[in-house]
């Protein structure tokens, strides 16, 4: 690979570098300090820290390409969503002839309960919001190692989703352009080159274990021992680089950009505060979330006991999903259609008509006369989603009908922050699939 074509030289690469590079031969901080007039300590200590910062953030600017060279012929590549960590961790044990060892890491991690944490970014992109339930449910089948079942559903997905993102070629297709000018994922040495790999031609019927989403192999049914966490892994993997390169063409990345103006020396450092204050506040904040998610535990809840069963929603605690399922159940009572329109879960920011959804909750619930409700179980499925099961008594075509419906909750904010259960203005919302369930008399 030659020097300009490295994942180090991409534009907001070198952008961070030459920021950083700009501020550490400045030599003098009192020029500096007099421009922006900082005088508190905390921004002192962060200047303070800038040869330091400089030399971390130039070693990570190196890691995608480090990586790829050791693995991407072996279907795993370096993408934006990848834990840090974890690549470095890779990188060492191939740097010390370790290999194995380091594709084990890589699998364990991408078959295990570390990626629900990523899956929830899906939801922001139209092409894999409609999706979603079969993301989940490939999710599901990987931790319960249901390889045979999650492996094609995967493939079928990262194929299907390319396709509507490039309008007319999936991820399979030769001619589709996986690249993009300022991306991890979508660098040369990237998403094109696995592609290639997974692609090779599969003649021949085999039992042997593979390693490889070979696509013909496992979709003609060629490869026949494809069911194993090795292939599962590297699938997760390749839909979760995808994801980052739909989202680097949809802010425009694939083009090459215009040629940056340039800046005055004040300009300059203006442009570098932004940035080191932007660098500071996102470490800052990926610190503060992975100690939370380290810390965190499921609730261990006793209905009747730690919660009310039913009652009013001032009797539940704000920012817990419970509130929100008891809220639905009122709502859904006072036939205020329009209200829980605004509970239900999008997975998209397209704007949605208010009087359409409306209309659509009345004609699914107008017939169902709910008569009483409560909560019969709290189960915590993560940091950021949780299940609140309300058992529900309602009229239905003439007739009594009991009934335990689940609410699927996920945690949001309107800002994007990342927030967990009990964060102060996490907003509550739930995926509306149970209301087909209420249809079916037994």
């Amino acid at each position: 690979m030659e020097e300009n074509d490295k994942i180090e030289n991409i534009p907001s690469y070198s952008k961070l570098r030459k920021d950083i590079e700009g501020a550490d031969s400045l030599g003098k901080f009192v020029k500096f300090l007099s421009v922006f007039s900082i005088k508190d300590k905390e921004s002192n200590k962060t200047l303070d820290e800038i040869p330091d910062l400089k030399k971390q953030i130039i070693h990570l600017l190196t890691l995608p390409d480090r990586f790829n060279n050791h693995f991407s012929k072996n279907g795993w590549i370096a993408h934006e969503s990848m834990n840090p960590d974890l690549m470095e961790r890779a990188i060492k044990l191939a740097d010390s002839g370790k290999i194995g060892e380091a594709n084990q890491e890589l699998v364990d991690y991408y078959c295990s309960e570390e990626i629900e944490w990523l899956l929830m970014h899906f939801q922001g992109i139209p092409e894999f919001s409609k999706r979603f339930d079969f993301i989940k449910l490939a999710y599901q089948d990987t931790i319960d190692k249901r390889f045979y079942s999650c492996i094609p559903t995967l493939l079928m997905i990262i194929d299907g989703f390319v396709n509507d993102i490039d309008k007319n070629k999936g991820f399979f297709t030769e001619s589709t352009d996986l690249t993009a000018w300022d991306s991890i994922a979508a660098h040369s040495s990237g998403l094109s080159v696995i592609r290639d790999v997974f692609n090779s031609t599969r003649k021949k019927t085999t039992t042997e274990p593979i390693d490889m989403p070979y696509r013909n192999g496992i979709l003609h049914g060629r490869d026949l021992g494809f069911a194993n966490e090795v292939v599962a892994a590297k699938c997760w993997a390749t839909l979760i680089a995808i994801k980052d390169w739909a989202k680097a063409v949809k802010e425009g990345k694939k083009d090459i950009p215009e040629s940056e103006k340039k800046l005055s020396f004040k300009e300059h450092l203006t442009e570098f505060k932004k940035s080191l204050d932007n660098y500071v506040e996102e470490k800052r904040k990926s610190t503060e979330v992975s100690r939370k998610v380290e810390q965190w535990s499921p609730r261990q809840i006793k209905i009747g006991v730690d919660i009310p069963k039913t009652g009013g929603v001032l009797e539940y605690v704000d920012f817990y999903p419970e509130k929100e399922a008891i809220q639905f159940a009122i709502y859904w009572q006072k036939k205020n259609y329009g209200k829980i329109v605004g509970q239900i879960n999008r997975f998209s920011s397209r704007k949605i008509s208010l009087g359409k959804e409306a209309k659509r909750i009345r004609e699914l619930l107008d017939d169902k006369k709910l008569i009483d409700y409560k909560i019969s179980r709290v189960d915590d499925k993560s940091p950021v989603a949780s299940e609140i099961t309300l058992d529900v008594i309602y009229e239905y075509k003439n007739e009594t009908l009991s009934k335990s419906i689940t609410l699927s909750f996920i945690c949001q904010s309107d800002d994007g922050e990342i927030l967990m259960i009990g964060d102060k203005n996490c907003t509550w919302r739930f995926i509306d699939s149970f209301f087909y369930d209420l249809d079916i008399i037994t």
